[in-house]
């Protein structure tokens, strides 16, 4: 299964935080399904300070390096989601404190935060994203095919 999320997305912290985020989560565990997470900036141009907010929050997640502490620090982002207009959300400030909650050493979060190279990464990821035709956040796909995550997959058997 793979996932493309915004992390300033509103409708993708309903999925995060939903029974469907939920039982991906358990699949997973449980060994029956791989799951890979693709965050990307789903908010161009024409919403500079959605996308910023976005950006920041992309550019922070890639500079988890822990892998056993990548997913802590993603539900963090999620927790701390600002207003999709809110300006300056996602402050690097509070970004480098999230690092330091999940236990990562905040002066390398920071250097990385500011990092030219992290900054292209973030814009090749979401490039990315857009050249596998993801068009909206989130996007759920399973073996190819994209899941309608708006309707409760325990319920109709869909997950």
């Amino acid at each position: 299964m793979e996932i493309y999320d915004d992390y300033q997305c509103p409708v993708c912290l309903e999925f995060e935080q939903g029974d469907n985020g939920a039982f991906v989560r358990e699949l997973a565990v449980k060994g029956e399904i791989a799951v890979m997470i693709h965050p990307m900036t789903i908010f161009q141009d024409d919403m500079p300070i959605t996308r910023e907010n976005s950006r920041r929050a992309l550019i922070a997640s890639l500079c988890v390096r822990d892998p056993s502490k990548w997913l802590r620090y993603h539900d963090e982002l999620y927790a701390h989601q600002p207003d999709e207009l809110q300006k300056g959300g996602f402050p690097n400030e509070q970004l480098v404190q999230l690092a330091s909650k999940v236990g990562i050493p905040a002066e390398e979060f920071a250097e990385c935060l500011t990092s030219p190279e992290t900054a292209k990464r973030a814009d090749d990821v979401t490039a990315l994203g857009f050249s596998r035709g993801v068009e909206g956040t989130p996007t759920i796909r399973y073996q190819g095919q994209d899941l309608d995550w708006s309707i409760n997959w325990r319920e109709t058997g869909q997950g």
